[in-house]
């Protein structure tokens, strides 16, 4: 369980990095739709596959702390947990609303996420192989470059990794 608990940090992590939201509306739609039609198989949808990598890899967080963390709207998150509880893949334990109630993987969720988690690298390696490497390393600069935009403007912390000008 130790194994899966760190594995999902360093999925989490990885999934950061991937987020849909991090791109302008169409591109955000296509790319959705893309991952949602690699997660199908599955029953998941790629929001529901985010969730369940945040909840694995926050063991123990609420919706309000997710939320936080993402970006994201509590509320909005709160209605992709329920759905998520509603099939038994995650549970919610404690106090009570989005603040209270702590968030956990039963086995069924953890079994999902871990075999969503190829379906998800090979997906990402199917987008990464049709684009060029100059366009992937173009890309990632600006992300950096906006999230150190960002976190200079006082709106979220700096990227790790990468140092100021």
């Amino acid at each position: 369980m130790a194994e899966s608990m760190t594995r999902g940090l360093i999925w989490s992590k990885s999934v950061s990095r991937w987020n849909v939201r991090a791109f302008k509306p169409a591109p955000r739609r296509a790319l959705t739709r893309f991952y949602n039609g690699c997660f199908k198989p599955l029953g998941l949808t790629a929001e529901q596959f985010s969730l369940l990598v945040g909840i694995g890899a926050a063991h123990g967080a609420s919706v309000v702390d997710l939320a936080t963390s993402a970006g994201v709207d509590a509320a909005t998150l709160s209605r992709g947990v329920q759905a998520l509880q509603r099939r038994g893949l995650v549970q919610g334990e404690g106090g009570r609303g989005r603040a209270g109630k702590r968030l956990s993987l039963p086995l069924s969720g953890l079994s999902l996420m871990t075999d969503a988690l190829p379906v998800w690298e090979r997906a990402k390696a199917s987008l990464s192989h049709r684009l060029s490497e100059a366009t992937l390393l173009a890309t990632r600069q600006a992300m950096r470059d906006l999230a150190d935009a960002a976190a200079k403007a006082g709106r979220g912390p700096p990227h790790p990794g990468h140092h100021a000008r």
